[in-house]
């Protein structure tokens, strides 16, 4: 196998390249190293865990997997933005039960009771609370509980707190009604240990699962306790289904509250009407908004927090900016009428700025914006941040740079502005022409923040560096970020780098690369995928390179990633084309080693085709004898293979006899493709007559008329010496057929070893598949 040559990175990350010489031997530059993958805190180990027992390799001490699930604990606690992947919860899990199956008497567990409660406190965070899957999640908190509960000296505090996390894991990951046994079962015990939220919890746990008949059950089992579903508890479901959109539902509960003697809190009614205003139920509020200006607006001390309701219901009403403007004079008089000196604040135009962005408006949030000036309102933080989510939506990305710039010397709560700067990247990256230093601007501030990329973003910056060849680069980048993501998040990057594999634009080195990259970087890349991978290289004329791709999907470990017997006949297949005997031998040999496939016809025809393909008829024909004598038996295109190899095999017109006899002896029916391959066997071998008279007898023999394939295979078969005699026939004795294949295109015969020879082959439409 010839080696495969890159343009700049080795297939093996372990082999660096070697740095390019100057004059006198010196570097023109230092070789860069290559970042390492950036783990969290503890992921590394616990993943080395999983790997050690799946290959039932030995996995490392007890001493450093206690320590790497306490820290990654720690760690995610101490950021409770970052979000906690299901993926990483499992890892969690496996290495506390391997923990717990490998304990002794003298060490025990290795983690304290006050580590299994926090690890418990973890999944009840905000980070596990945005992930989407749950099993992982309730089946750790049931371990760490249940090992809780086994401590002999279990304090009744930690018994307690135990309890009530592993109670709030139920409900918030949709076991809300083994949760509402255990906190029934802990109130009988003790009542004083229960508290009015846990109940909310459970009720917000049947809402996520759409269980409203179990939402009011537990209600009235609450009451049955004496503990009341009051105004606060009523707010914390409406304020549920309000921040899910929830439209209908949110209704719904507003009226149930209302309708059962409840008094809305101004919180409650603020989101009510707030879902109104951006769902246009306007109708519907109309009413709440009127009894809320009526009573408590007049009266309240946060006139604010009304007036941006107000704003933002007459601009949902349609109201122009000149109309707001003097409605917001209106309101000011009214409080100055009432003794009370209340001014505009940038929040209220940034509530219209708000609406406006929302409504895909970025015209009136100018306006809006202009507005605020007018009023002597400067814009604070969270106006450049509206600006900047809308001017990126209508496509005004050097707006949105200015509004970032802006932005950058401001004081900010928390990260509001990543997903924006997100969002800003994306776009950057998908522009024409490619503003690289701008954007890259934007990069290097946020990796001075150490913050952390979308999978979105690691995407769209991944293939600007694949792109610009800039494959280091490209490798830093997955290896900061990707080990991070969920399973899904990775898929999808992995997925776009490998439809960028496909741009045939790109040169096929720079593809050879990016493949190497790819696979190291995710070895959970699918069979599927990397089959894509080898035809597009079989495609692209490297049958070396797809030959590389079947060797590394042969020498997984994954058992889930392993080549099929139809990977195999797609390999034989493209080998067959290029006519590459070297990989030919070398997928062959990867073959007879693999225990787990069982040849049948259909690889032994791609078998035939490959070494036809590469110049050895004779050892096609070694697998048509086997062919013949398996149960399944050949299939035509079995037949059409083993023809054709005939026609170029020393002698085959005996075999080719031979096989035809044996058609005619089970009275197997006689296609035209079959009859064409017959005919080209025997004009393979030079026998001019004997080709003539089959096809002047095809109708009365096979039903057949002599037509384009019979004649064009004829033509194409024969040595080049009797091509010429065979058009002289062919042109007296069937004219109008010859006039049609001379139609055809043609292009010179090629011997086995790729040299150009004299004679003309037509393409008469004979290729065939395994």
């Amino acid at each position: 196998m010839s080696f495969v040559k890159s343009s700049t990175l080795q297939s093996t990350p372990s082999l660096p390249a070697a740095p390019a010489r100057a004059l006198f031997g010196f570097s023109r530059q230092p070789t860069r190293k290559q970042k390492p993958p950036d783990f969290d805190p503890g992921l590394k180990e616990m993943l080395q865990l999983g790997q050690a027992l799946a290959k039932h390799e030995r996995p490392p001490e007890r001493s450093i997997l206690i320590s790497a699930f306490t820290s990654f604990v720690l760690d995610k606690q101490e950021n409770e933005r970052v979000a906690v992947e299901d993926s990483q919860i499992g890892l969690l899990l496996t290495t506390f039960r391997y923990l717990q199956d490998t304990q002794n008497e003298q060490g025990g567990l290795g983690l304290s009771v006050g580590e299994m409660v926090n690890a418990m406190s973890l999944l009840t965070g905000t980070g596990v609370r945005r992930a989407v899957e749950t099993t992982n999640t309730v089946a750790l908190a049931r371990s760490l509980y249940d090992e809780v509960n086994r401590k002999e000296d279990l304090t009744a505090e930690y018994r307690h707190q135990g309890l009530k996390t592993f109670i709030e894991v139920l409900a918030a990951k949709k076991k809300p009604t083994e949760a509402r046994a255990l906190l029934e079962e802990q109130w009988t015990e003790d009542p004083a240990s229960t508290d009015r939220k846990q109940w909310i919890n459970i009720i917000l746990g049947f809402a996520k699962v759409d269980e409203q008949d179990q939402m009011i059950k537990t209600i009235e089992i609450m009451e049955g306790h004496d503990i009341s579903f009051d105004s606060q508890a009523h707010q914390y479901v409406v304020e549920f289904y309000a921040s899910n959109k929830n439209v209908e539902m949110t209704k719904k509960w507003y009226d149930y509250g209302v309708v059962n003697g409840l008094k809305p809190t101004q919180r409650t009614l603020r989101r009510v009407l707030g879902v109104c205003i951006y769902n246009n139920e306007l109708e519907w509020g109309e009413p709440l908004l009127r009894s809320l200006v009526d009573g408590e607006l007049s009266n309240a001390k946060d006139s604010k927090a009304y007036w941006k309701l107000v704003l933002q219901w007459a601009a949902a009403k349609g109201k122009s900016v000149e109309e707001l403007d003097r409605l917001l004079n209106v309101m000011i008089q009214k409080t100055v009428e009432q003794g009370m000196d209340v001014r505009p604040d940038i929040g209220l135009i940034n509530s219209l700025i708000a609406f406006a962005t929302f409504k895909n408006d970025p015209y009136t949030a100018e306006r809006y914006l202009a507005l605020g000036r007018r009023w002597g309102l400067e814009p604070d933080s969270k106006t450049l941040l509206l600006q900047l989510d809308y001017r990126i939506s209508s496509g005004d990305l050097d707006g949105a740079k200015a509004a970032y710039d802006e932005l950058k010397g401001r004081e900010l709560e928390t990260d509001a502005d990543l997903k924006f700067i997100n969002r800003l990247i994306v776009a950057m990256c998908n522009q024409k022409p490619l503003k690289y230093n701008v954007l890259m601007e934007l990069v290097d501030d946020l990796t001075e923040r150490k913050a952390r990329l979308n999978p979105e973003t690691v995407s769209a910056l991944a293939l600007v560096h694949l792109q610009r060849g800039e494959l280091h680069d490209l490798i830093d980048l997955l290896n900061t970020h990707v080990y991070r993501f969920e399973a899904n998040a990775r898929l999808f990057i992995c997925h776009d780098l490998i439809q960028s594999c496909f741009d045939r634009s790109m040169l096929t080195a720079r593809i050879w690369d990016a493949y190497n990259i790819i696979r190291q970087t995710f070895r959970e890349m699918d069979l599927e995928t990397r089959t894509k991978m080898i035809v597009e290289f079989f495609e692209r004329g490297r049958s070396d390179m797809a030959t590389h791709v079947f060797g590394h999907i042969r020498h997984l470990d994954s058992p889930d990633i392993k080549p099929t017997l139809e990977t195999y006949v797609l390999v034989f297949e493209g080998i067959a084309k290029a006519a590459d005997a070297e990989s030919l031998a070398l997928v062959h040999n990867m073959l007879k080693l693999d225990a787990t496939v069982e040849p049948n016809t259909k690889l032994y025809n791609a078998l035939m085709l490959a070494y036809m393909g590469c110049g050895d008829p004779r050892q096609a024909l070694i697998f048509w004898d086997d062919i013949i004598h398996s149960r399944e038996g050949p299939t035509y295109n079995s037949i059409q293979i083993a023809l054709r190899a005939c026609g170029d095999a020393p002698f085959g017109e005996r075999q080719a006899r031979d096989i035809w006899s044996r058609l005619k002896r089970f009275d197997i029916r006689v296609t035209g493709e079959i009859h064409a391959a017959y005919i080209g066997a025997l004009a393979g071998q030079a026998l001019f007559d004997e080709c003539t008279e089959l096809i002047n007898n095809a109708k009365r023999e096979a039903g057949l008329t002599p037509d384009v394939l019979m004649l064009g295979t004829f033509h194409n078969s024969l040595p080049d010496a009797k091509q010429e005699a065979m058009k002289h026939w062919a042109a007296e004795e069937y004219p109008a057929v010859w006039a049609e294949v001379q139609k055809l295109s043609k292009r010179n015969k090629m011997s086995s070893s790729g040299n150009f020879l004299n004679g003309i082959v037509y393409n008469v439409g004979t290729d065939i598949r395994a």
